[in-house]
């Protein structure tokens, strides 16, 4: 019987080709497209886009560019030749984890080697900040970590002021990204090819004392468990003790708390300290300023007067990530303008200035019927 000679869209990958097989698993995975979902898109079957993220056979030029269309990039973003840093050899840290699925996380991790490879893009025009965070030894406590990153950045012995400023100066890339693409992870670090990245949400920038909690907790994670590779209630703990320490110290504690619990007082001193009243008075409990059973009954008429959503951050400058979005604004004066930037990440203009934080400028069109 005769067979039928082999799909033109399903040939080996010859030699030298330009196909990579991980930039397709990465445009996937960021947009949270099943490969059912994008075989069905593109008019091939599953298996065949399996087998384009193995490297066993590469689509042909017509679907290369529908699966540039439904993966909302150029079709070139596919070629090698580019800085790749792989989803699934990066680690990273969590937040809301017992929600967060394996997809979820990859679809974080995509986010934020896309983030990466801006940052690296912009390296080509403007020079980051060199990481600068210390390294702290195995068995290190959270509270000793906390002191140590203090002294290694020279901060005084108060609050800590520009909390996002101040990390980003030190070479961490700090994004805020819509819930769309992290919604159930809610906030992560991750180290890619020696750049920290901290990617936070509006949940988490809606109010400013969680803002800055957040990122503390992460910087906690860069600096603790870099060699961590299963996320467990304990680090989260730990990056939560080290948050904890890092923005109210024990020693400026113990001179600062009331020594009774004292909601007013505690809400002026957390504005002073940019924390919430709740981490101060979790902080009376762990000095031995209140008890547990003391602690709840704070925490309930907490949530009963408490507005969360009432200390906006622009209330305090420095909170909100400017790193990427001033080296883009030196680069377009240097003749590297966004549509450059696009070019270099083979994307579009608007995914550029989407992970800039920018608004689209384009007019928004609707259809008038009638």
């Amino acid at each position: 019987m005769r067979k039928d000679p082999p799909s033109l869209f399903d040939l080996p990958v010859p030699a030298g080709s330009r196909f990579e097989p991980a930039r397709l698993t990465h445009a996937r995975v960021r947009l949270g497209v099943s490969k059912t979902d994008l075989a069905a898109k593109v008019n091939v079957s599953p298996a065949a886009i399996g087998q384009y993220e193995a490297g066993v056979n590469s689509p042909r030029a017509e679907v290369l560019d529908r699966l540039a269309k439904a993966l909302e990039v150029r079709p070139e973003f596919f070629s090698v030749g580019r800085p790749l840093a792989r989803i699934d050899s990066v680690n990273a840290h969590f937040r809301s984890l017992r929600s967060a699925r394996v997809s979820d996380r990859q679809k974080a991790l995509a986010t934020a080697t896309l983030v990466w490879e801006l940052a690296f893009a912009l390296e080509r025009y403007v020079k980051l900040p060199d990481a600068d965070l210390p390294v702290v030894a195995t068995g290190t406590t959270p509270a000793e970590a906390a002191a140590v990153l203090r002294w290694h950045w020279n901060l005084p012995e108060g609050p800590v002021k520009h909390l996002v400023a101040n990390a980003e100066s030190r070479g961490i890339v700090v994004a805020v990204r819509p819930l769309s693409e992290i919604d159930a992870v809610d906030a992560f670090s991750v180290v890619v090819l020696d750049r920290p990245i901290i990617i936070t949400t509006p949940r988490r920038t809606e109010n400013v004392f969680k803002h800055r909690f957040s990122i503390a907790h992460e910087i906690g994670h860069l600096l603790l468990h870099r060699e961590v590779t299963e996320p467990t209630a304990t680090i989260e703990k730990e990056a939560d003790a080290f948050a904890a320490a890092f923005l109210t110290p024990a020693a400026a504690m113990d001179a600062a708390l009331p020594q009774r619990l004292d909601l007013a007082a505690l809400n002026r001193l957390g504005r002073t300290w940019g924390v919430s009243p709740t981490s101060l008075v979790r902080r009376m409990v762990e000095r031995g300023r209140t008890t547990e059973s003391s602690a709840r009954r704070a925490y309930q008429r907490l949530n009963a007067v408490y507005d969360a959503k009432a200390d906006p951050t622009s209330a305090y400058p420095g909170e909100m990530p400017t790193l990427l979005k001033k080296a883009a604004d030196l680069a377009g004066d240097n003749g590297a303008p966004i549509p450059v930037l696009a070019e270099a990440l083979k994307v579009s203009p608007a995914l550029v200035r989407d992970l800039l934080g920018e608004a689209d400028p384009r007019p928004a069109l609707r259809l008038v019927v009638g």
